[in-house]
């Protein structure tokens, strides 16, 4: 689940050849999260897209119950839904940067794939 050491989850499907092209980016904005404030417009560009996912991902009766359960499951509460989108609202600048400081501190790395799509790791 993510209860444990994937607090968040970044996924990313690219063709082999562009792994190393996709990992390095996906570092340098992770650290960027860390080093630098969003402007407001990206931080809302990103709330924008964040509740626009959430609200497509509840538009039928077993998305509903889906949502809902997995919320019940890892102790939240159906109201959490609520909370959840309020609170994505009031996130600042300064909240997004101290949560990726908090949270940014040791990345777990999964590739699935050929192996020759990772030989630059070494």
């Amino acid at each position: 689940t993510r209860q444990s050491a994937s607090t968040f989850i970044a996924y990313m499907g690219t063709a082999p050849e562009n792994t190393e092209t996709a990992l390095v980016g996906l570092v340098t904005e992770v650290e960027r999260l860390c080093s630098q404030q969003l402007s407001q417009d990206e931080l809302q560009v990103a709330k924008n897209k964040l509740l626009g996912q959430y609200a497509l991902g509840k538009q039928t009766n077993g998305q509903l119950a889906q949502v809902y359960g997995w919320y019940e499951t890892i102790g939240l509460g159906v109201e959490f839904d609520t909370l959840f989108q309020q609170d994505v609202t009031r996130v600042t600048p300064e909240m997004a940067q101290a949560a990726a400081n908090r949270y940014f501190i040791e990345p777990y790395i999964s590739l699935v794939g050929p192996a020759v799509a990772i030989n630059f790791l070494g």
